[in-house]
């Protein structure tokens, strides 16, 4: 038999490995859910948010933006506590330690609100039977006469608070958000042309803002106001088994160790990048035991590495499922974040709180700061035994966006080919 030369056998193992397909997404269990849109319908739920209360975060609530109604508050069981009807919805978010006068703090989420056209903002209210109050309600929302489809908030690395609203129109703007008496107000700082938003996310440790762009893929850009407005391509459709792109989550293990996670809503799956190198992890479906009713056409996720009580003292991941076959509606499904990790071989790493979950902006009154905000969390290995469902042996792990061919293997090959080489000479 001829032996190819080696430079074509090199082309050959390249051109196989770049042909491979990502393998099919692993099935992770949900043990929760809710019911968000059943008063107003399907497809009306747009987003999700979760608020950790910090003086018992098993109390905390998750927060959808319903694009007919407004904001939904829900227990981790599922049960409804509160509605904000005042309009509209389109997305939703949570930050914390914002301070509100006297020394005290709170979690500042902010609606992105059609109807007033503008960002709303709102307080959290850590008492047991506590809510959302809207800041300074008499005052006109954040750029108000403008419509924005996301937002997403963060701190700075100088301590502010900014928000990054993606227009329903296309484009994404940038703002500082201050403390005023009893109020807040935002300044934008830059506009980025981009196409239309369906996700963001962003990742103050690596400077980072992440941006998912209908039709295109993801997008890179710099999270500081003077970083530019030109972004970087970093995960096209069709690459790394991405099919679509909607919403988007970190889940933080360190300070800049973890997992970006995206939702591909054409494949109901949801695609896991590392999130130093966005080498792609692998994939999964959120499903039923039994494998019915699995989630699809989802508009929302939530990853979140600290302990929440009893029920989710691993993390949890949250999706919005748009058909429920289970609630004939769309609705909220709940999973440890256990559940997800176990589910791939090796395992994803899985984040504990240290100290019992310590406050992360220092801890002043009303603080939901969380270990996600302050890096107070480690590196746990998951072990061998699933909390829900079997360990998945379909995801390699691998850090890559293709099937690669192994090392020894490689070796093994180009071996044949030099022993050929001598037997002919």
């Amino acid at each position: 038999m001829r032996i190819p030369p080696i430079p074509a056998l090199m082309v050959l193992l390249v051109s196989t490995a770049a042909g491979a397909q990502p393998t099919a997404p692993v099935a992770v269990p949900y043990t929760s859910q809710t019911r968000p849109g059943a008063r107003s319908g399907a497809g009306t739920v747009n987003d999700v948010a979760l608020w950790v209360n910090p003086a018992n975060p098993g109390a905390s609530r998750l927060i959808t933006s319903d694009q007919n109604n407004g904001l939904f508050l829900f227990t981790l069981d599922g049960t409804e506590v509160q509605a904000l009807t005042e309009g509209a919805s389109s997305s939703v978010d949570v930050a914390y330690g914002f301070p509100v006068g006297g020394g005290a703090t709170r979690a500042l989420v902010v609606s992105a609100n059609p109807t007033l056209t503008g960002l709303v903002p709102y307080v959290a209210d850590a008492a047991p039977d506590g809510g959302l109050t809207r800041l300074a309600p008499t005052a006109a929302p954040l750029d108000v006469g403008v419509a924005y489809g996301t937002v997403r908030l963060t701190r700075g690395a100088d301590g502010t608070f900014q928000a990054f609203g993606g227009l329903a129109g296309g484009g994404l703007r940038q703002f500082v958000l201050t403390p005023t008496d009893g109020g807040i107000s935002a300044t934008p700082v830059r506009n980025l042309t981009t196409g239309f938003v369906t996700g963001l996310v962003v990742d103050q440790a690596l400077g980072a803002v992440y941006v998912a762009q209908q039709g295109q893929g993801l997008y890179r850009y710099g999270v500081d106001a003077d970083a530019g407005t030109t972004g970087q391509q970093v995960v096209p459709l069709g690459d790394g088994g991405l099919s679509s792109v909607g919403r988007l989550t970190l889940y933080e293990t360190s300070g800049a160790d973890g997992y970006l996670v995206a939702t591909d809503p054409n494949a109901n799956a949801f695609v896991v990048f590392d999130r130093r190198t966005l080498g792609r992890v692998g994939s999964f479906q959120l499903v039923q035991d039994g494998g019915t009713d699995a989630v699809e056409l989802s508009r929302g996720l939530v990853a979140y590495p600290g302990a929440l009580g009893a029920a989710f003292p691993e993390g949890l991941f949250v999706a919005h499922d748009g058909q429920s076959a289970s609630t004939q509606g769309e609705n909220l499904k709940l999973t440890s974040w256990g559940n997800v990790a176990r589910a791939f071989s090796p395992p994803l790493a899985i984040a504990q709180q240290v100290d019992g979950g310590t406050t992360g902006d220092g801890g002043t009154t009303g603080d939901g700061g969380t270990a996600q905000d302050g890096g107070g969390s480690v590196i746990v290995d998951p072990g061998s035994n699933p909390i829900g469902g079997s360990p998945g042996t379909d995801e390699s792990g691998c850090g890559c966006s293709s099937a690669s061919v192994s090392a020894s293997a490689v070796l093994g090959l180009l071996a044949l080919a030099l022993l050929g080489r001598r037997r002919r000479g």
